[in-house]
């Protein structure tokens, strides 16, 4: 991997789970406006307690959320480790679970069936290629390898989401054309459904409107992020026809 310059996450020890649910929360908030008024350049997804993501560039990872405990692996085209191209070293998944309680297995492969195998199909966690893996019991996360490792070998890809939540926002809307007015409702929105212990809130009028600013006007694209913002405990349904 290349030298990087001192990183203050990357020099910190492992994450919490709650510091990762946090930042998944806020990243697909955030991103949530993004996708309203834009072609999608990434991919997201929440399926049941498992959350996957991927940039479009060789980056993607996914989490298992089970009761008391996490399970989350990563890929990065960039690592050492990669695999592909035939000729690289020989992969050995088992590796990165060296130590893993064998409870957490289960949520181990519901994480693994969002990655690709060397086939380039996913659906097969007994195949699929990682470059790093970390699992917790309880609330902090650890892995077979320091933390220092797991980030570089994850091509960073948690930086974002581990970052205090008010730069995180600040820093990944700096890359986008949106105006102000709008992140303040994507953290207005976090804000709200990290305080409730309600299942699920809805949207108030004035979030509502800045999605619909986002799209452009047209409600229908603001619909499309329906899903993404339910599986989080976020409704449209107030602003919505049923």
């Amino acid at each position: 991997m290349r030298d990087l310059p001192p990183d203050p996450v990357r020099d910190a020890s492992f994450p919490t789970i709650g510091q990762l649910r946090r930042g998944i929360l806020l990243n697909c908030i955030a991103r949530s406006f993004w996708l309203v008024a834009h072609e999608p350049a990434f991919e997201m997804e929440c399926d049941g307690d498992t959350y996957f993501g991927a940039n479009g560039e060789g980056e993607h990872w996914a989490v298992s959320f089970p009761e008391g405990g996490a399970v989350a692996v990563f890929f990065s085209s960039e690592s050492s480790r990669n695999p592909f191209p035939d000729g690289r070293p020989p992969y050995d998944q088992s590796w990165y679970f060296r130590g893993m309680p064998g409870h957490l297995e289960p949520a181990r492969d519901r994480a693994l069936s969002h990655m690709y195998n060397l086939d380039n199909q996913c659906r097969s966690p007994a195949g699929a290629v990682i470059t790093a893996a970390m699992w917790a019991i309880g609330e902090q996360f650890t892995a077979v390898e320091p933390w220092k490792d797991v980030f570089d070998h994850s091509l960073w890809v948690l930086r974002d989401y581990l970052l205090p939540p008010e730069e995180a926002l600040r820093e990944w809307w700096q890359g986008t054309d949106m105006p102000d007015l709008i992140r303040r409702a994507a953290w207005a929105i976090y804000e709200r459904r990290v305080a409730s212990a309600a299942p699920v809130i809805p949207l108030e009028q004035w979030e509502w409107e800045m999605f619909v600013e986002a799209a452009g006007g047209d409600q229908g694209k603001v619909e499309s992020v329906e899903h993404l913002l339910g599986d989080l405990g976020i409704t449209l349904e107030p602003h919505i026809d049923g």
